[in-house]
């Protein structure tokens, strides 16, 4: 039986959690334009297909720009996935190979679908509506509440990604939110 100390213990993977991605601006705009479908990590992101990520663009933009819904992601070494999804990176071989250079599990992070919020929820604006607000380096995943305090007024960019009944409950967090109860509230966004 494996512990937490074995090195080959792995964290679950569960598509019920939203992950929030930390992405350079270059690439974070090629995944929300659909030019760039695989997001390269150095070390394997425990992600499941399903998952939503919110798109975090790194500095200088440093501001949630949008989400992507993961189709799956995929880890083997840096040859093997630049045979499968290197054409869907947005890099060159010589970029890939750099920035993998000693990575022994890399993994690609496969879009589904994407979008963009209308528009950018800078980094102050973030820390303002969740006070322990923190960038990850790679990813990390949201905690329980942090989803709709941070997406107050873009849930309804999410419902081509997450469904109807996923964005109406995400959508009634924030109207809460907003408007705690009994105060007269009305959804005009």
């Amino acid at each position: 039986m494996c512990s937490y100390s074995c090195s080959s213990w792995e964290p679950p993977v569960d598509s019920d959690r939203t992950a929030l991605l930390s992405v350079r601006p270059r690439f974070a705009e090629a995944l929300l334009d659909g030019s760039k479908t695989v997001e390269i990590r150095r070390r394997r992101a425990h992600i499941a297909g399903g998952a939503l990520c919110l798109v975090y663009a790194s500095s200088p933009v440093r501001a949630l720009v949008g989400a992507i819904r993961v189709r799956e992601t995929d880890t083997d070494t840096p040859d093997a996935l630049w045979q499968r999804w290197g054409m869907h990176t947005g890099l060159d071989r010589d970029e890939y190979d750099a920035y993998l250079l000693g990575s022994t599990q890399p993994c690609a992070i496969v879009v589904a679908a994407a979008t963009r919020f209308i528009g950018p929820v800078v980094l102050p604006e973030l820390r303002r509506r969740q006070h322990e607000f923190v960038t990850p380096q790679s990813y990390r995943f949201l905690r329980e509440n942090e989803l709709s305090s941070l997406l107050n007024g873009q849930a309804r960019q999410l419902e081509h990604l997450v469904g109807g009944v996923a964005a109406a409950a995400i959508g009634h967090a924030q109207l809460l939110l907003d408007h705690p109860p009994g105060i007269a509230a009305t959804d005009d966004r």
